[in-house]
């Protein structure tokens, strides 16, 4: 879609609910229109494979073809600081980057098949499909990272921030649809502080070339107890936040052992 902005998404909600549209498998009802048995069979594997596996799991169908669905974009979210921000950035708008489709990578560790091995199964293990999407999803609201914003700490609450050119719309690990399904955009933005790295090799080479001065710039993510990344000025926050962490779940585990004794 031409002109495609996060201002014009949030302008109109109807495209950001495009990109959750699910296109309906086409059904033959009558068996006399059946022209060959063989391929029509074959067709009916595919969308049951597109439904179940593709959909629900990896976001790529069997023929590599990008079906994560969502849509990510910008929100104003405060001013920038004049102490800590970039020169570029000292009293602008803050903007804060909404992650809204699958990065594939599975919280709190930053887990991924991609991860271990360097590569993926063609529409088995990307894991940008809606189940893997959801634990993103809640993980993104944890009470730690709640808890930094509040802080002031964090891609939320931190008002340090840095210009960052990121990937706005839908589609985004399609690379032949830039500029029609979406585009980069360049922010003020807080997102520097904790990134995620996503499946896709292609789109983490291009989020680094498009950030040259952002060290292993990624997409902007919450705080994973396992980071890659380099360390930077809020590693002791990190340190505390991730044993934060830690003890919040475990604290989980035994308030749920105690209730099923």
């Amino acid at each position: 879609m031409p002109g495609i902005s996060s201002e014009k998404l949030l302008k109109n909600p109807d495209l950001i609910k495009h990109s959750y549209k699910v296109r309906p498998h086409a059904l033959i009802q009558y068996t006399e229109d059946v022209k060959n048995p063989y391929k029509e069979q074959l067709r009916n594997l595919d969308a049951s494979l597109k439904y179940s596996i593709n959909y629900l799991g990896s976001g790529v169908d069997m023929k590599g073809k990008d079906i994560a669905l969502g849509s990510n974009y910008f929100i104003e979210s405060g001013k920038c600081d004049d102490e800590n921000s970039s020169d570029n950035c000292k009293g602008k708008t803050k903007y804060t980057y909404v992650r809204n489709i699958p990065t594939g990578t599975i919280p709190p560790l930053n887990l991924s098949f991609y991860n271990a091995t360097g590569c993926n199964l063609t529409g088995l293990t990307e894991g940008r499909g809606l189940v893997p999407g959801l634990f993103e999803q809640v993980y993104d609201i944890n009470p730690v990272e709640l808890g930094r914003a509040i802080g002031g700490f964090g891609n939320l609450g931190s008002n340090s921030c840095k210009e960052m050119s990121l990937p706005v719309g839908y589609k985004i690990y399609d690379s032949k649809r830039e500029d029609e399904t979406w585009k980069w955009e360049t922010k003020c933005t807080a997102g520097h502080h904790t990134m995620t790295e996503t499946t896709d090799k292609d789109l983490n080479k291009a989020v680094r070339n498009q950030n040259p001065t952002i060290p292993n710039a990624r997409l902007p993510g919450p705080l994973q107890l396992r980071e890659n990344f380099e360390q930077t000025t809020e590693s002791s926050h990190n340190k505390y936040s991730i044993i934060l962490l830690l003890g919040c779940i475990t604290a989980l585990v035994c308030l749920r052992s105690a209730k099923l004794r």
